[in-house]
């Protein structure tokens, strides 16, 4: 049995059926709505029952993947996602935490300083020491190896402020021997985001170029940590399916749990994030890569998150192809495929649509410049460095203004 807390706190109890192969959800009698777990699942009596032998899609989303349930896999006596989720419980990605009854009390998160991980000269034996110290408190989903930390001053690498938050504060990446240089592939990629215009969170790079470091996005100006929902979870899905589906639903996500107010803003910047995505080669912009944060589960909304863990997949994997389908197909779409989508499912007018398109060009091409003197001046990058601008340059042709979208940008200006 887990206690989950909701924002610090207690909202319900998790357990497994022990007749039966499902979990079970209830909410403690008199919780209120501002504590609901998932926008998916607001208060109620009744019990929730999961699917036969999966997690709820909430208690699933921030499951160790890859690398990391592969390492506290073998940490864990008998482990299953029961266990995993009690053993990285006290820091989660989002609002919610998860306690055994013996960990009730707040846990004790240990510090190691983000500008020494900036700063280290070496990297495997920093990254097994990361791992010792915080795999059991990195709710985080993935498949690379990745770690939540904690920075002891709790100093943000924006320098607009200091947070005094109680969890962790930073995600730290490294990568699969199989896809080296993943830390500065993702730092050119969230550059040609950046200058598309979309928000990102702030991050930077080690000096040795192994790490790459996040500052944790889902918190807010009062340091509380936000709601924070992937897609796998608002269509009711596990993380497993996370390539299962399309576009089209994401867009469907989009309406249906986006403030209305927000909405024609959000639905713009999901199209501009998957046309990034197609520019640049991402072949796993999947259902959890797309998120919302909130700040209260009451109204059951939230505006999309940050654009995040965006990485140019073909320079490894030259054949790879889009993580989900458009109209049916999982093949890079051209500029007519992404209009007609852009009009039919995100309410999008011609012209709005072409300028998104010509947006993220014009923001790949100027990023474009800063990978080019990367793959120059960075140690042992060259090699993948220039496999990315390759991809990138067949990225810009395949969504280059033909006539139709010529003429759209035309009759706007006109």
């Amino acid at each position: 049995m887990i206690h989950v807390l909701s924002d610090g706190v207690q909202a319900g109890v998790l357990e497994k059926d022990s007749d039966r192969p499902e979990y079970i959800f209830n909410y403690y009698p008199g919780t209120e709505q501002e504590r609901a777990v998932s926008l998916t699942m607001p208060v109620r009596l009744k019990s929730y029952v999961s699917p036969a032998g999966s997690l709820h899609p909430i208690f699933d989303m921030n499951l160790p993947e890859g690398f990391l349930r592969d390492w506290l896999s073998k940490a864990i006596v008998d482990c299953d996602d029961l266990k995993l989720l009690e053993a990285t419980g006290p820091s989660q990605v989002g609002r919610l935490e998860y306690r055994s009854k013996s960990q009730l009390q707040q846990a004790s998160i240990p510090e190691y300083s983000v500008r020494e991980i900036l700063a280290f000269d070496g990297a495997e034996d920093l990254f097994q020491d990361l791992l010792q110290m915080y795999a059991a408190a990195s709710g985080i989903s993935g498949v690379q190896p990745k770690v939540l930390v904690r920075d002891p001053g709790n100093t943000k690498i924006s320098p607009d402020h200091k947070l005094a938050v109680q969890s962790t504060t930073h995600i730290v990446k490294t990568w699969d021997p199989k896809y080296p240089h993943l830390a500065y592939n993702e730092h050119f990629c969230l550059l040609a985001a950046q200058h598309a215009g979309l928000a990102t969170p702030y991050w930077e790079v080690s000096e040795n170029g192994k790490f790459l470091v996040v500052e944790r996005f889902d918190l807010t100006k009062e340091k509380r940590y936000l709601g924070f929902e992937d897609f796998c979870v608002l269509a009711g899905l596990p993380s497993r399916k996370k390539y299962h589906g399309s576009y089209e639903q994401l867009a469907k996500v989009t309406r249906t749990f986006c403030y209305r107010e927000n909405l024609a803003e959000n639905l713009a910047e999901l199209f501009k994030m998957i046309v990034l995505s197609i520019v640049l080669r991402n072949g796993d912009a999947h259902r959890k890569n797309f998120c919302l944060l909130y700040e209260s589960p009451v109204h059951r909304r939230g505006v999309l998150a940050p654009t995040f863990d965006v990485v140019t997949t073909t320079a490894y994997l030259p054949r790879d192809s889009m993580a989900l389908t458009m109209d049916g197909s999982k093949k890079w779409p051209g500029p007519g495929s992404l209009l007609q989508f852009a009009s039919d499912h995100c309410g999008l007018q011609q012209k709005h649509a072409a300028r998104i398109i010509e947006e993220v060009r014009q923001g790949v091409r100027t990023a474009q410049i800063r990978l080019e003197h990367g793959a120059r001046e960075l140690k042992d990058f060259s090699t993948v460095g220039n496999k990315m601008k390759r991809e990138w340059d067949q990225g810009l042709m395949s969504v280059a203004s033909t006539k139709q979208v010529n003429s759209v940008l035309r009759s706007a200006v006109l």
